[in-house]
């Protein structure tokens, strides 16, 4: 019998794209065939001006716990091609230029905690969990590691690495993981809402400021006032030209 190698589900709420990670039975693990479907549906909602923002969720009872590499096969190329088409779908998310927001309908855990880091906004159950088990599974976190290393400062993030701890919503919110935390019912309309906020804005301003974010997340302090620069030209033209 052939597994299950899972889809992603798109829908529109208003202006919004909502993704739904959707892998029954497997904890919406993703695999390859998931990654590069969330890529053509992020790509195409960047291109999208009806699109004002997009919603990250899961199917069931958890958000998303992990990326399936066991679907790759045995050989380093399939191992490396997953791992290629889970880093697309976080690069397509950062190249998206609206608000990505995390509906974390359940457990977040290993490639699913990744995932949630990678949003810029999240709403959480408060039933949800989160962490990177994959040392209790005799792993290591590599791709979620080099996602989620500059949202948690070093000795929580090491805490939860080394002895797989896991966070409970609250506090997943302390640590601002997650901007609210609510029955799991409200998750999905609540992050909706947040993925709208920026709808009233001009489209092209918000992308050029939100690229700005992530191009110079790892540039030196000269690189990004220099790329800053040149984002305000485009944004005060883009400001002329909507008046």
């Amino acid at each position: 019998m052939t597994e299950d190698p899972g889809q992603v589900d798109a829908s529109r709420h208003g202006s919004v794209l909502v993704l739904q990670l959707t892998r029954k039975g497997n904890g919406n693990r993703v695999t390859q065939k998931m990654g590069d479907q969330a890529v053509i549906h992020l790509e195409a909602a960047r291109a999208d001006r009806g699109i004002t923002g997009c919603v990250l969720t899961g199917h069931g009872d958890d958000f998303c716990l992990g990326g399936d590499y066991r679907s790759a096969g045995a050989s380093t190329v399939g191992r490396l091609e997953f791992g290629r088409s889970f880093a697309d779908v976080v690069q397509a998310m950062r190249r998206l230029g609206k608000p990505v927001v995390a509906a974390v309908n359940g457990n977040a855990h290993a490639g699913g905690f990744a995932l949630l880091a990678a949003c810029d906004m999240a709403v959480a159950a408060d039933s949800a969990t989160f962490g990177l088990p994959e040392a209790a599974h005799g792993l290591f976190p590599f791709l979620a590691l080099a996602i989620v290393k500059d949202t948690l400062p070093a000795k929580m993030l090491w805490d939860m690495v080394y002895r797989s701890r896991m966070l409970d919503a609250a506090e997943a919110k302390s640590l601002y993981l997650v901007n609210d935390v609510v029955p799991k019912s409200e998750v999905l309309p609540r992050a909706v809402e947040l993925a709208a906020c920026t709808a009233s804005l001009n489209p092209d301003i918000v992308s050029l400021g939100r690229d700005l974010y992530y191009n110079t997340r790892c540039t030196s302090p000269a690189e990004a006032i220099e790329q800053s620069r040149f984002a305000l030209a485009a944004a005060l033209k883009a400001m002329e030209e909507r008046s």
